[in-house]
């Protein structure tokens, strides 16, 4: 990088913006308070001439230094002094690039804890060997096996269980800290649950990231600006092998809306102390949108 990218990577648009205001006006006023004392004295009017040109020169540098490193990081949007999210795109303004990565990086676990990987050094080969494997049922979406294993023991054992192409799910938050939520009715349990932005992947192998942006596009009509993994979620392993990936969403830009001809949902905007709230409180049964939820507030809470 540059010295220019290098200063903007490391100054926050909210600084550069209070710096370029706050010079731009002192300049202003101090050449304005050295001419009327001047005036007061018999200054000259070369001498006035060209106190007032270097306070306009000064003010223009700051003016300079507010727009080259005070600009959105997403949108390129002049904020105004001491505005913390963009107006337009939601950006964060009071961070600067390097701290956000910095906060990032520090968000995933770096491994297990001690206790657990100690368990995973000492304990025993738990690993079940497929003998036989028969489908009983092949649909769009669950795929049914009944297997023969072998177990650690040497001795046998059947397993029923589903095989699913895998999901994403989304936790949108707005700029001003609202969780962006559905209402659907979901046939298998008779209710309609609250739920986080969820979608199954269109094929093997598809890219979850991108599987994910499609998502919340289609059922909520938002993008977004940034995404932060949040990890792995084994919806029912004793039975199944779907596994959600889970994001959260920020830099949110609303859209409309591309529902599938069978989908039926409500959008809504809560806050999140209000989820978790509703998640503790057992109100929010949905496993996915469960977890979710803590793991942003975990995650939204330690940049506070």
């Amino acid at each position: 990088m540059n010295w220019y990218e290098k200063t903007r990577h490391k100054l926050s648009p909210q600084t550069a913006s209070i710096i370029g205001w706050a010079g731009f006006s002192g300049s202003l006023i101090i050449a304005i308070i050295v001419m009327g004392a001047g005036a007061a004295d018999g200054m000259t009017r070369e001498t006035g001439g060209a106190v007032l040109f270097i306070g306009f020169l000064i003010a223009a540098i700051f003016v300079a230094f507010w727009f080259a490193f005070g600009k959105c990081y997403e949108c390129g949007r002049m904020p105004r002094p001491f505005e913390t999210f963009c107006a337009n795109c939601g950006a964060r303004l009071d961070k600067s690039k390097a701290q956000m990565e910095a906060e990032t990086s520090k968000e995933p676990s770096a491994g297990p804890s001690e206790a657990l990987a100690e368990a995973e050094k000492n304990g025993r080969d738990l690993t079940e060997t497929t003998v036989s494997s028969e489908t009983i049922f092949d649909g769009v979406v669950l795929h049914v096996f009944k297997d023969t294993v072998s177990l650690p023991d040497g001795r046998t054992s059947t397993r029923e269980f589903l095989r699913h192409l895998g999901a994403v799910c989304v936790v949108p938050v707005t700029a001003d800290g609202k969780i962006v939520v559905e209402r659907q009715y979901r046939y298998a349990v008779g209710q309609t649950m609250v739920e986080i932005p969820a979608g199954k992947l269109d094929y093997k192998g598809e890219d979850r990231l991108e599987a994910a942006k499609r998502e919340l596009r289609e059922e909520t009509g938002y993008t977004a600006d940034r995404w932060t993994d949040l990890g792995t979620y084994l919806t029912a392993p004793a039975f199944s092998d779907e596994n959600i990936s889970m994001y959260m969403a920020e830099g949110l830009h609303k859209g409309d809306q591309d529902l599938d001809d069978d989908e039926f949902l409500d959008v809504v905007e809560v806050p999140l102390e209000e989820l978790v709230a509703d998640v503790m409180a057992g109100r929010i049964t949905d496993a996915k949108t469960q977890t979710g939820i803590l793991k942003a507030a975990a995650i939204l809470n330690a940049r506070l």
